[in-house]
C-alpha cells in the first residue's frame, strides 16, 4: 500500500517528490508485471544487468555478487560477520528474484547464493544471445528478394539483420552486406 499526494494507492508505486510537488506513479500501469521498474525493460539482457547491478549497489548488497561464499546455516552460533554476510546474500538474492521475469524465477530460486544466481542468469543470457546470433546469421545467409518486393524493402531487411547482429557484438561490414545483397538479386 503506497500513499502520496493523491491519497492511498493499493498497488506497487513510486512516490516522486520534486520541487514541492508530490506525484504517485503506479508501476503496474507501466509494465507487464509488478516488480522493480528495471525488471520491466525489454529483453535486452545487458540493460537488465546494468540496472540490476545499480539496484544491488544502491541496496549495499553488491558484495554478495562479487564474493562466492555460500550462505551459512542460521543456527545462532555463527559470528556477526557471517550473519551479516548471510543477510546480505538473502537480500541480494531477493532483489535478483524480483528483477527477473517470472519465467526466470525458478532458476534464481533454486540457487543458494546471489553470486550463483547472477552467474546462472549470465550463462542463460549468453546461451540465448548465441542462439539468436546463429538464427540471424542463417537469416542473412538465406535472405532472398521476394518476387514482388522492391529493392528498398529488400535492402532494409538486410540492414535490419546487420543492426541486430551488431547489437550482439557481431559486426558485418558494409562491403560484405552489399556483396551479399547484390549476389542474391534476381538477374533482371
Amino acid at each position: 500500500m503506497c500513499s502520496g499526494g493523491r491519497g492511498p494507492v493499493s498497488a506497487s508505486c513510486v512516490v516522486w517528490v520534486a520541487l514541492g510537488v508530490t506525484e504517485v506513479v503506479v508501476m503496474a500501469e507501466h509494465g507487464r508485471y509488478n516488480g522493480p521498474w528495471f525488471a520491466q525493460l525489454d529483453d535486452n539482457k545487458n540493460v537488465w544487468a546494468v540496472f540490476c547491478r545499480a539496484q544491488l549497489i544502491k541496496e549495499k548488497v553488491w558484495a554478495a555478487i562479487v564474493t562466492d561464499r555460500a550462505a551459512e546455516a542460521a543456527d545462532g552460533k555463527g559470528d556477526a560477520k557471517g550473519q551479516a554476510r548471510d543477510e546480505m546474500n538473502v537480500m541480494a538474492l531477493a532483489t535478483i528474484e524480483m528483477s527477473v521475469k517470472p519465467v526466470h524465477r525458478p532458476t534464481v530460486m533454486a540457487l543458494a547464493t546471489a553470486k550463483g544466481a547472477w552467474d546462472a542468469l549470465k550463462d542463460m543470457f549468453v546461451a540465448h544471445d548465441n542462439a539468436r546470433l546463429q538464427q540471424l546469421m542463417h537469416e542473412l545467409r538465406s535472405l532472398k528478394k521476394g518476387g514482388d518486393e522492391n529493392i528498398i524493402k529488400y535492402t532494409s531487411r538486410a540492414t535490419s539483420i546487420r543492426q541486430e547482429l551488431s547489437m550482439l557484438d557481431n559486426q558485418v561490414d558494409e562491403t560484405t552486406l552489399v556483396l551479399h545483397i547484390l549476389s542474391e538479386l534476381p538477374r533482371e
